[in-house]
């Protein structure tokens, strides 16, 4: 019973690490009408999120280590930041809330 709790704590974590990416996606297309911003994210087996972001002639990465709980933030191949976390959603928070800030728009406009 204890190997099912295990397997349905990661599946759960894994789902919400892709429905969180993907509505960050929906945000950014929804923002970025008539801008040239690529976004692209990868979920490796739910160990490292790693998401690519380039706008104008700026490349950000972020890699998202879960097991480690750190992200780190690389812009134009150079380190820009390094975050220890608590948890997957704070992790995921720092990059969305990061992204927001680059892209010039906030919270409230989400909703």
């Amino acid at each position: 019973m204890k190997v099912k709790r295990y397997f349905e704590f990661f599946n759960e974590e894994d789902n919400y690490i892709d429905a969180k990416m993907q509505e960050l996606k929906d945000l950014i297309d929804d923002a970025s009408v008539g801008q040239n911003i690529i976004y692209e994210w990868e979920n490796k087996d739910d160990h490292e999120v790693i998401v690519g972001f380039s706008i104008d002639n700026l490349s950000i990465k972020y890699n998202f280590d879960i097991d480690g709980m750190v992200v780190v933030k690389t812009k134009n191949d150079e380190i820009d930041f390094t975050e220890d976390v608590d948890s997957v959603e704070s992790g995921l928070s720092i990059i969305e809330k990061d992204i927001q800030k680059i892209i010039g728009i906030s919270e409230k406009m989400k909703y």
